[in-house]
């Protein structure tokens, strides 16, 4: 069980967020990190926040982005040696 800071904190999420893409690996989106973040934290996360932290790691080359320009947006865990 993972213990979460008294305040929830954004770096303490996302790194507890890679650490669990990496172990269950999978396309993830905004609903399915929301689930976890509940978990966690046992309380409500806006989707916004979400979004931002998927983009941080992004962003920081831990994760790949697909579906632009559709409906569907998801990120998947960065392959070693992977470009984007």
């Amino acid at each position: 069980m993972i213990t979460p800071p008294r305040w929830g904190c954004a770096e303490w999420r996302r790194e507890n967020l890679l650490a669990a893409i990496s172990e269950q690996g999978g396309e993830w989106t905004v609903g399915r990190v929301k689930q976890i973040y509940r978990r966690w934290l046992r309380r409500h996360i806006y989707r916004h926040t979400i979004r931002l932290d998927l983009a941080r790691l992004h962003r920081d080359g831990h994760l790949d982005r697909h579906g632009d320009g559709t409906p569907r947006r998801f990120y998947t865990l960065r392959q070693e040696g992977a470009t984007s």
